[in-house]
């Protein structure tokens, strides 16, 4: 039933929860988040609906659950929203926002406590918290010409990666002064000395709008990655300046891929990009981006293999000739567009077409 209603309704992206249990997902024929908890998870179909989202009037482009376990939306009919669950119930908290046009891009900063949503109106919006008022209120970024649409905070929380349809990717100074104290305190990383709002960073040109930004979990390297299926890679020096040897070096095109639609940083020496090539791929980032192999079976394919167990299926695994993730049932028809770390060992995947996979990493 599950499986069946996703395939219908089709999907737009989807976010876990901080312990795996539940997964939100952005229900493209209708204006919903469905939360379910998840039972097996390659068999969607043991998954059970728990709550469903309804305040948006037009498609949730932007789904993010945070460490705290809040849910932040962001909508075609530009609006935006963020839930807590109270005693298993899905409350609407106030959010004060004045913006223009349809929310493309955002997500929770790595504490939870503020919240960045990238617009149509090529402005970036900061939200925090504020517990005078028992609302949320926002900051503005605003230094692109176009739609911003790739947002991701820095692991510090004090500044943001923001990518744009006018090719262009800057990094920008994010720390709240009316909301200092919300920064974590215990990091003692890079930019820990940030306390400004709004200073452009970086700024870094590109041949096409940007789709992905990502950084490693140290916080020491980033990547952009553009519709056209250029890949930019760049390491901080310790003062959170770039290190930039040549462009040929901080610039790749993956030749053995087409364009990716999402990155996601592995480790500081491994990222999985997703897109046109309908299967996670896997690269080398140490010292440079490198292409490294593609991961041809997620869960159910792998399961299917086994459950077989004849000898002329092994013999087809090991030609190349078995489940092929082309299937519905085992992989991706259309384009990935979403990509989710489940856990160390676990990425999730999903397409418009309304598909979920899993793969091992």
């Amino acid at each position: 039933m599950t499986e069946s209603y996703l395939k219908q309704q089709k999907l737009v992206t989807h976010t876990w929860s901080p312990d795996g249990q539940y997964v939100a997902l952005s229900i493209k024929n209708t204006s919903n988040a469905d939360i379910y908890k998840v039972g097996q998870l390659e068999k969607i179909g043991t998954w059970q609906k728990v709550s469903t989202l309804k305040d948006a009037s037009q498609q949730i482009n932007v789904l993010s659950w945070s460490v705290d376990n809040k849910i932040l939306i962001g909508s075609d009919d530009r609006s935006v929203y963020v839930y807590r669950n109270v005693n298993n119930i899905w409350s609407k908290d106030l959010v004060i926002i004045t913006n223009e046009k349809a929310i493309l891009s955002g997500e929770w900063a790595p504490n939870g406590q503020k919240c960045v949503v990238g617009t149509a109106c090529h402005k970036a919006f900061v939200l925090f918290f504020e517990e005078k008022n028992n609302w949320w209120h926002n900051q503005q970024i605003n230094c692109f010409y176009s739609s911003v649409t790739a947002c991701r905070f820095h692991p510090s929380g004090r500044v943001l990666g923001l990518g744009s349809t006018d090719q262009t990717f800057k990094l920008v100074s994010c720390v709240i002064q009316e909301n200092i104290n919300s920064e974590d305190q215990s990091y003692n990383g890079l930019f820990k000395d940030i306390k400004t709002f709004g200073e452009i960073l970086v700024t870094i040109n590109l041949n096409g709008w940007v789709n992905s930004i990502d950084f490693t979990q140290s916080g020491n390297k980033f990547a952009v990655a553009a519709h056209t299926g250029l890949i930019k890679q760049y390491q901080f020096n310790d003062d959170g300046s770039l290190i930039v040897d040549n462009e040929e070096k901080n610039a790749t095109y993956i030749k053995e891929t087409k364009p990716f639609n999402k990155i996601l940083y592995l480790n500081d020496s491994t990222m999985v990009g997703v897109g046109y090539d309908r299967k996670p791929v896997l690269l080398n980032c140490d010292p440079t981006l490198k292409f490294t192999s593609i991961i041809e079976k997620c869960l159910a394919a792998e399961g299917e293999v086994q459950k077989s167990g004849s000898i002329a299926a092994a013999k087809q695994m090991f030609s190349g000739k078995g489940q092929k993730t082309e299937d519905d049932k085992f992989g991706h028809q259309t384009a990935i567009t979403c990509i989710n770390k489940v856990n160390d060992n676990l990425i999730s995947t999903s397409d418009v077409n309304g598909i979920i996979n899993f793969w091992r990493i």
